[in-house]
């Protein structure tokens, strides 16, 4: 796994974390939680895979949503600037 993987799949639990500690909705913090659980399973880098798709690529992934997916794609994006 790169590290920039690790990173989105960091962020993410962290988010599902934030969202339990206030109360939100169980299925938005499971939705984080599955998408962490995805992203550590995928066989490809997380940044090849949105370089190559965008968004729409981790549609496509078991676990992540239209909406994470574009947060995901936007985590990627804020870490490739960031570089």
């Amino acid at each position: 796994m790169t590290p920039v993987t690790e990173e989105i799949a960091r962020k993410l639990r962290k988010h599902a974390n934030d969202l339990a500690r206030a109360g939100s909705n169980l299925y938005r913090v499971r939705a984080f939680r599955s998408a962490a659980i995805a992203v550590m399973g995928l066989q490809t880098d997380v940044t090849e895979l949105v370089a190559s798709g965008g968004a729409l690529a981790l549609e496509s992934v078991p676990g992540i949503g239209k909406s994470l997916a574009t947060t995901i794609a936007e985590y990627v994006s804020a870490i490739s600037m960031a570089a």
